[in-house]
């Protein structure tokens, strides 16, 4: 039996990397009963046991995998299933842009929200800084900033704060998540210093942009470090939405750190902030304490919540 990660996989084939080799491996019969509700049981960056069948041509049988520490989970809506988009990355790397496709501030907020609940350290990267920050761009910016988020700012077109991007993820496990079209690919060629990825185009007409990765991938970015210091970064699949999963819409605010810091001032400890009288969030919210399109973005994903779990558990 061998040991080695998961460095891609789609259809139940995965790319096993195991001793410098890379084995071509399916799942063993039934072995991951506990993970059925699940979109796909292994994704890039898990720890798994396989058996080879065929060491010439490096094929193999996954019959275990090892617990996660860390993870990035979705709502597969198409699938109607939760779906992990990788696993046991130290930083979660947030991508966004300043244009084309547009800055979606509450898209960000649910990234963020996303890594946080698979308790990953987020960091904000807002790329295409060449097609200038606008007064709205950078106003929600410097809020994520207040908030205590790490924000760096870069072009892949130009190169301009590729090295800053680099040296923050140096000798980390890192996840590269955003929207279609912000430039996650690129970021990912520039910072291997070769093509790794195919970048797409983003579309004129919509201002949006199209699904250049289908599935997560693993990459190791030589980058000078001593050995076992290896910068890993993984490449997810672009989303143009993102449904929340893994948490009770009532525990929501306990990811929002700046709602969470005023909630123990609530009239009621039940307090959801978003009717009640008394509500210390929404007080800060009209005395500017809390940016208001951030406090609409926390309504925004407590009610999907609120629509997904009745939904889940059949409640009319």
């Amino acid at each position: 039996m061998l040991k080695g990660i998961v460095v891609s996989g789609i259809n139940n084939i995965y790319n096993v990397k195991a001793n410098d080799r890379t084995w071509v491996c399916r799942i063993k019969g039934k072995v991951f009963q506990s993970a059925r509700k699940f979109h796909n049981p292994i994704a890039a960056g898990d720890m798994v046991q396989f058996v080879p069948y065929n060491s010439k041509r490096y094929e193999g049988w996954i019959v275990s995998r090892e617990d996660r520490t860390t993870s990035l989970v979705r709502w597969n809506k198409k699938r109607k299933a939760p779906q992990v988009l990788a696993a046991n990355a130290q930083v979660q790397v947030c991508i966004t842009s300043t244009d084309s496709p547009p800055f979606r501030p509450r898209f960000l907020d649910r990234l963020i929200l996303m890594g946080e609940i698979g308790e990953m350290q987020a960091v904000i990267i807002l790329n295409k800084i060449d097609l200038g920050i606008t007064e709205f761009v950078r106003n929600r910016i410097d809020n994520f900033k207040d908030i205590g988020y790490n924000v760096l700012f870069c072009s892949a077109e130009t190169g301009e704060g590729i090295e800053s991007v680099k040296e923050y993820l140096k000798g980390k496990v890192s996840v590269l998540t955003g929207q279609s079209g912000v430039g996650k690919s690129s970021i990912l060629n520039r910072l291997g210093g070769k093509e790794l990825a195919f970048v797409g185009l983003v579309s004129k007409k919509y201002n949006r942009g199209s699904h250049t990765t289908n599935s997560s991938n693993m990459y190791f970015v030589e980058d000078g470090n001593r050995r076992g210091m290896e910068t890993v970064i993984i490449d997810t699949p672009g989303m143009r939405e993102l449904e929340i999963y893994g948490i009770e819409p009532d525990d929501l605010s306990f990811y929002f750190i700046d709602i969470n810091k005023y909630s123990g001032m609530c009239q009621y400890p039940s307090c959801r902030h978003i009717n009640e009288p008394g509500c210390a969030v929404r007080k800060a919210v009209s005395q500017g304490e809390i940016h208001s399109d951030r406090y609409q973005s926390y309504i925004s994903i407590y009610n999907q919540l609120y629509k997904s779990s009745r939904e889940m558990y059949g409640r009319a």
